[in-house]
């Protein structure tokens, strides 16, 4: 498959991200990762994604920040999910205002980040 959807994901907990990674190493996708927003913005400068899986308290800027950079440009990430232990109403209207396209709280459990992508970008599903 030559043309494999790209996710990035931001997450500044090492291993959380593993987790993350683990949880999608069998899907036919790109993974990328950031660390902090700055890096994930220099990221999505560089490689178009299909999804964004992010966090929103982050080293640096907040994700809030890093949406409303990204959705000044022309070429966009084509949906968005936020993985954040924010579990307030404000957070969900926040995401909801940003159009964000899942909003998952942690912890997660790992299936249900999977079914999110795997929807999300129409992969097909496994038995």
């Amino acid at each position: 498959m030559s043309n494999v959807p790209c996710i990035v994901s931001v997450e500044d907990d090492q291993d959380l991200f593993e987790i993350i990674r683990l949880t999608l190493a069998s899907l036919p996708i790109q993974l990328r990762h950031a660390k902090t927003g700055q890096e994930a913005i220099e990221l999505l400068r560089h490689y178009q994604a299909d999804l964004l899986i992010l966090d929103i308290m982050l080293p640096d800027i907040n994700g809030w920040n890093v949406l409303k950079e990204i959705h000044t440009w022309e070429r966009q990430p084509t949906s968005v999910i936020v993985l954040t232990a924010q579990t307030s109403a404000t957070h969900r209207v926040i995401a909801h205002l940003q159009d964000v396209t899942a909003y998952m709280t942690k912890p997660f459990m790992p299936k249900e980040l999977r079914e999110k992508v795997v929807e999300i970008l129409g992969l097909p599903v496994s038995t």
